[in-house]
């Protein structure tokens, strides 16, 4: 009890979910107990840090004009390693290689201390991070920075390095470059270390804006390629500002959450980017913003600008995807934000007010997906699987786990869920009304293997379970683990003859890239009780 308030408890007792499957999990609970006071001064202290992870790209000669590098073609070896060094763009499909940069990668980390509780999220550009990477950088992280909760968070970037190994030359060649992965993990550690060993006095000032016109219309915005319609398009902000009477007032950082996939570059796309992240980090740090972490929410479903169309500088509709349209998105998408950062009615709260605290818990889910089993028996996906006997053949009785982690975070007002995944916004805040679809139809009528609305799960949602302010719960998804799309399951479909490695027919591409139907009950389910555990 000298420093930390953690305490392990063991909850065994099996938390049904509407759905009647179970989730056991070990929490890992942030509480004050006799004996271990969480003693301090109550001020809340904030630090941050940045590195750039971009890779050196090597530039090569063409010849076949195939796009990627072939054996015997001329390259520049930048860094003298005698090897052609590719670096193959995780997201769409495999064989984009890198031939240039847009602009930069990050790592950012925000670290918040309060008397004994010390919570670090760090947010990387890249498509995802699988629990083995927050387990492999939490070793070498200083047991002297008192970190109590480590967030390893992935924006979903479809533009940046594969760092997962799904996205290599082609589908069955690994795709990640093991020198960028350790230079990866060696800044993502200095920036950690920087942002807690820096952490100042601060205040936390929390607002929140629709992303959509006066009309509801999100056109503009964000699509939902999925039915039913379900966007969460509530973009949330924090922002850290120094303790002090300054004017004007300087910002530590800002936070920015919402949901909508980074992939307005597109497939097609060969040069390094952040996406529409950029622009929106780019223009809130231009208005005196402080450095910006950005936090992807709940975009499974799937939420992405695939459909939009953001309007360019004048004024005219960019409808296929590129950097332009990328570019186009994240200023449209920065005007809100600002508008949130500058809202009078903002939250504003210190000290006490701003109390952290948090519960995590540990648990495993079921791998139904055997697309996943093959990718791991080849080498192309490294995550690590247990709970099954590997000398036997796999079957429904002998299916792979994994272990994976999930976190309720709360500070003063605003309350925070994480989720390892690409979790549907409907199991967030439900919508199956039609209350959170805009202007965009609830249902296509014409799609087979449509939804059934009757059987969908009815309320409370997660989102009804959480404390505060409605409006100021929030979802950081793909946080501390990388395990594919969160589906409702009364809406899960598969392919009658190719389950998972193809699509069955409607909108159902994203059961190929999930877990598989018992992912809701699971991780969805081990939220439920983590946010009603007390």
């Amino acid at each position: 009890g000298k420093r930390s308030p953690t305490v392990l408890r063991q909850a065994h007792a099996m938390t049904r979910s509407f759905l009647g499957l179970s989730a056991i999990g070990t929490f890992l609970v942030a509480a004050t107990l006799p004996g271990c006071p969480d003693t301090g001064d109550d001020q809340l202290y904030v630090g941050y840090a940045g590195r750039d992870v971009t890779p050196e790209i090597e530039p090569f000669v063409d010849d076949n004009k195939n796009g990627v590098w072939d054996e015997g073609e001329a390259f520049t070896d930048k860094n003298g390693n005698g090897v052609f060094d590719a670096y193959w763009i995780a997201g769409y499909s495999s064989g984009r290689l890198a031939t240039g940069v847009a602009d930069p990668i990050w790592a950012r980390a925000l670290a918040l201390r309060q008397n004994q509780t010390t919570v670090v999220l760090v947010s990387v550009d890249t498509c995802g991070l699988f629990r083995d990477e927050s387990l492999a950088i939490e070793k070498r992280l200083d047991p002297r920075l008192g970190i109590d909760l480590f967030l390893l968070h992935a924006t979903h970037n479809h533009e940046a390095p594969d760092l997962t190994g799904g996205w290599g030359r082609d589908t069955f060649t690994y795709g990640v470059h093991e020198g960028y992965r350790a230079r990866v993990h060696d800044r993502i550690v200095q920036a950690v270390t920087e942002a807690v060993q820096g952490v100042k006095p601060a205040r936390v000032s929390i607002s929140q804006v629709r992303v959509q016109d006066p009309d509801g219309s999100m056109l503009r915005y964000v699509n939902d390629s999925r039915q039913p319609t379900v966007i969460d398009n509530r973009l949330h902000t924090l922002q850290f500002i120094e303790a002090g009477d300054a004017i004007p007032p300087r910002a530590i950082a800002t936070l920015v959450n919402w949901a909508n996939h980074p992939e307005a570059a597109g497939s097609k796309n060969q040069l390094l980017t952040s996406d529409f992240v950029h622009t929106v980090r780019e223009q809130i740090e231009k208005q005196g913003g402080g450095p910006v972490v950005y936090v992807s929410g709940a975009l499974g479903g799937l939420l992405g600008p695939g459909r939009a169309e953001p309007l360019d500088e004048k004024g005219v509709p960019i409808k296929e995807n590129g950097l332009p349209k990328a570019r186009a998105l994240g200023h449209e998408v920065s005007r809100f934000a600002l508008q949130a950062l500058a809202d009078p009615q903002a939250t504003s709260v210190a000290g006490k007010d701003a109390r952290l605290s948090f519960r995590t818990a540990r648990f495993t889910a079921h791998v139904d997906n055997i697309k996943y089993h093959w990718a791991s028996m080849l080498k192309i996906f490294r995550r690590s699987f247990c709970c099954y006997d590997e000398s036997q053949p796999l079957s429904d009785e002998n299916v792979p786990q994994v272990e994976t982690r999930v976190a309720y975070l709360q500070l003063g007002p605003a309350s925070i869920v994480t989720n390892p995944g690409e979790l549907a916004p409907e199991l967030f805040m439900g919508g199956y009304d039609g209350s959170a679809r805009g202007t965009y139809p609830l249902l296509n009528p014409s799609e087979p293997n449509g939804p059934d609305l009757s059987r969908a799960p009815s309320p409370p949602y997660l989102i009804d379970h959480m404390d505060g302010p409605r409006e100021h719960r929030m979802v950081f998804g793909l946080t501390m683990d990388f395990l594919g799309y969160i589906l409702p399951r009364y809406n899960f479909v598969l392919h009658e003859t190719k389950p998972y490695f193809e699509d069955a027919p409607g909108d159902h591409y994203e059961e190929t890239n999930s877990l598989g139907p018992r992912a809701e009950a699971e991780i969805v389910g081990t939220l439920r009780q983590l946010v009603l555990a007390k």
